[in-house]
């Protein structure tokens, strides 16, 4: 299992959607009653939950998920009760996952205006769905994507949109601020939403900086497990990513910052839309301040 979580930890292009269930599955096998007491069952249902939220502290449904195991484990009596309820958890969330981002792919499009031009960046499940149902509905005329380095993750964004016939254009990302204001809209995704800010793939701040001063509306589409309460919120951490992706050789006295992700005021954000509807900023922050 160790192991596992290692390969998770090391994981930088896989989105949100795709670690959560990979954690999910870890969780439901982990579980399994193999003669352990109860208390040592707990103790390493605990352990492995540690090691996940640690492994990937930035990707709110992560969170989620392990918080939902827990929940289910610790209200065990014994461990043959924890294993089914933690299956029962972890299964009940798999079932859900795909349903829930296809409900928020089908509130994207009345939020656009028709034939808009969109701007994102990255890779996420979510808002690739989202683009191509707007597709489909006459709500899309063009994508701008931005390339997403160092892991240029959303190049292979553009790639999966141009095979379903969305007319895509690359950019590189020191650019994405600039051409805000010859689109429509940008469409974000989110790995975690707290009750300040958006966290996503660094670049988000910037393009929604640039759309507030260009006058565009910034939708960020995600499911609902990636809105975090205060407990889960406190857990989001930005780490520090591998120098050498942007750097090989660093020169003496040369110091390299890498950093995957960044907060976004959720001030800057016009729309955070999930299967449940579209909220305003201030209805987020108060519905995550409960």
């Amino acid at each position: 299992m160790r192991r596992q979580v290692a390969t998770l930890a090391r994981d930088r292009v896989s989105g949100a959607t795709a670690l959560a269930r990979r954690a999910a599955l870890l969780l439901r096998s982990a579980a399994r009653d193999d003669g352990r007491g109860l208390m040592r069952w707990q103790q390493d249902l605990r352990a492995l939950g540690e090691g996940l939220m640690a492994a990937q502290p930035a990707m709110g449904s992560v969170l989620t998920v392990v918080d939902l195991a827990w929940r289910a484990g610790e209200e065990a009596t014994r461990v043959r009760e924890g294993e089914r309820a933690v299956r029962r958890a972890m299964e009940r969330y798999l079932r859900w996952q795909p349903g829930a981002i296809a409900r928020v792919a089908g509130r994207l499009p009345g939020l656009l205006p028709r034939d808009a031009a969109c701007l994102t960046l990255s890779s996420s499940e979510v808002v690739y769905r989202a683009l191509l149902a707007a597709r489909h509905r006459g709500r899309l005329a063009r994508v701008m994507v931005a390339e997403s380095r160092p892991g240029c993750e959303g190049v292979a964004t553009a790639r999966r949109l141009a095979a379903r016939g969305v007319p895509v254009a690359v950019i590189v990302d020191a650019l994405s601020p600039a051409v805000v204001a010859e689109v429509d809209v940008v469409v974000l995704g989110a790995d975690a939403v707290t009750r300040m800010a958006v966290w996503n793939k660094c670049g988000s701040l910037g393009v929604a900086l640039a759309a507030s001063a260009a006058g565009r509306p910034t939708l960020v589409v995600t499911t609902e497990d990636r809105l975090l309460p205060p407990p889960l919120a406190r857990r989001v951490v930005i780490p520090a990513a591998e120098p050498a992706a942007v750097l090989p050789r660093p020169p003496r006295g040369v110091r390299v910052v890498n950093r995957l992700f960044d907060a976004t005021p959720l001030r800057l954000v016009t729309w955070v839309v999930t299967e449940e509807g579209a909220m305003e900023p201030a209805t987020v922050k108060r519905r995550l301040a409960r």
